[in-house]
């Protein structure tokens, strides 16, 4: 996960050039919000494996005073054509009316703004006529090589406040039609469509975007937004006739302006996360990359993506380690291949192994019935009794994180529906990287959430009623340069669990 010292991380865009990648990006400074900060020019950095980020000089900064990009420049969007990388960035002027506009450069580290400019601005459809704080921003381009143009979507707000994906055409990248809204929502829960994003696949169209409804100001939580989330819609068409798969919404709270760009074959997924600070958020920094998995129905599934230079040091994997030494509480039998039955309904029970560190990756195989709760352990106190609590519900069919803290109720930091099912079994995989976690189901990831409460701890089981765990296995990954693993070289045994010791 990357972001410069200091700095945050929000709208932004990857290429790729003589085997190097490179992102731009919104820059601000961190913890300055709510208050606010001006976004006065773009990041760079470059990478050689989509994970490991070494920041460059800023590029494309805001204009002087009296110009349509003065207040500050946002969401760059990068195409090569005939050897000139053309970067689409947002400006907006003193009265905070947005629009598009346009730099270029031979190199991608030495840019110069189109005179031209802007480029792109929404039509009379839109709510520019009001004059002030307009919205048209976050314009993405997509060579249609059909048609023999480019497509431009951009996020854009109607003149009676619906949000909207604005599309424009070009035959060249630098003279721009107006084409109007490709899709309007409807549902007033939403007030703002953000970060377009086309990928064609299969003669398939896919339009993924962030949805937001509530708070138009930094400095809140995205729990107190109606939608905080990442979705896409499919076409056949890339001007329109959109419709909403059965899992729209990717992925929901806390993540939000995506990137998909396709690289080799290989379509990847990018984020910004949003950090908590004391309740809200305050800074943001870009995720690793993820895989876009294409399904049999066409839909889309989000994936893990280790680069082969990221390693795995084996902290524990059943049928190869033993139990032995684990703190146990409850009803729990361990089988010679090392599955963990757990018959204990109405209550509790855990085994905890008291290895002590801080980024873990933990996963494994459950199966439970239609009363069951199974659940992984992460950062736990030996106890199980405080720290996160990743679970699966098969009476409801959720997946959720809890935080534990000893004598006093579990709080839930997040929850959504999953198809999990009882009597078959189902993979459960949580990532812990600093104060971000990811929850994946069958592989599918489904939660991302920033929490700081426990920095380090153990990993270990938890059920209520009747589960059986499959195939645990803990994992710490190791990138190109070494990392300090000495955190889990350690055990933690309190006495009072441990006598004797």
């Amino acid at each position: 996960m990357y972001h410069h010292p200091g700095e945050y991380v929000t709208d932004f865009c990857i290429t790729r050039h003589d085997d190097l990648f490179h992102l731009f990006h919104i820059r601000g400074e961190r913890w300055t919000w709510p208050s606010g900060y001006q976004e006065i020019d773009l990041g760079h950095a470059i990478s050689e494996d989509l994970r490991h980020w070494t920041p460059m000089k800023p590029v494309v900064p805001a204009g002087p005073r009296g110009e349509w990009d003065e207040v500050g420049v946002w969401a760059p969007d990068v195409i090569e054509a005939d050897g000139t990388f053309h970067l689409y960035y947002t400006g907006s002027d003193a009265k905070r009316n947005q629009q598009i506009g346009l730099a270029t450069s031979t190199d991608l580290f030495h840019w110069t703004k189109y005179p031209d400019n802007p480029i792109v601005t929404p039509g009379e459809w839109s709510d520019r006529l009001r004059g002030q704080a307009s919205a048209g921003r976050d314009g993405m381009v997509f060579h249609d090589g059909r048609r023999a143009c480019y497509l431009m979507y951009y996020t854009a707000t109607l003149a009676d406040g619906r949000p909207c994906i604005a599309l424009a055409r070009s035959a060249d990248l630098l003279t721009w039609e107006d084409m109007g809204p490709t899709y309007i929502e409807e549902d007033r829960a939403y007030n703002r469509c953000e970060s377009a994003y086309l990928v064609e696949r299969d003669d398939v169209y896919y339009l993924f975007y962030s949805a937001k409804g509530g708070p138009q100001s930094k400095g809140h939580s995205p729990d107190e937004y109606a939608h905080f989330d990442i979705v896409y819609l499919m076409s056949d068409d890339p001007t329109g006739g959109w419709r909403k798969p059965e899992n729209h919404e990717l992925l929901k709270g806390w993540v939000c302006a995506s990137e998909h760009p396709t690289f080799d074959g290989t379509t990847y997924m990018f984020y910004v996360i949003q950090e908590e600070i004391e309740g809200i958020w305050g800074a943001s920094l870009l995720s690793d990359p993820k895989v876009i998995q294409w399904q049999e129905d066409a839909t889309v599934k989000i994936v893990e993506y280790l680069p082969g230079n990221v390693g795995r040091r084996t902290l524990f994997r059943a049928g190869e380690d033993t139990y032995h030494g684990w703190y146990c509480s409850g009803d729990c039998t361990v089988s010679g291949e090392g599955d963990v039955a757990v018959d204990s309904p109405g209550t509790h029970s855990v085994m905890v192994n008291p290895l002590w560190g801080r980024d873990v990756t933990a996963e494994v195989e459950i199966q439970g019935d239609a009363e069951s709760e199974a659940s992984l352990l992460v950062r736990s106190n030996p106890s199980g009794t405080s720290g996160y609590r990743v679970a699966l519900d098969f009476s409801r069919s959720q997946v959720s994180i809890w935080r534990r803290l000893y004598q006093h109720d579990e709080a839930l930091i997040a929850e959504r529906d999953a198809d999990i099912r009882p009597g078959q079994p189902h993979k459960l995989k949580v990532t812990m990287q600093g104060k971000i976690m990811e929850v994946y189901v069958d592989d599918g990831l489904q939660i991302v959430r920033s929490n700081r409460t426990f920095e380090d701890g153990c990993f270990g089981l938890d059920a209520r009623g009747r589960v059986r765990f499959r195939r645990l296995y803990a994992y710490e990954p190791l990138g190109p340069e070494p990392l300090d693993s000495s955190n889990w070289e350690r055990r933690c045994l309190p006495r009072h669990l441990f006598p004797g010791t």
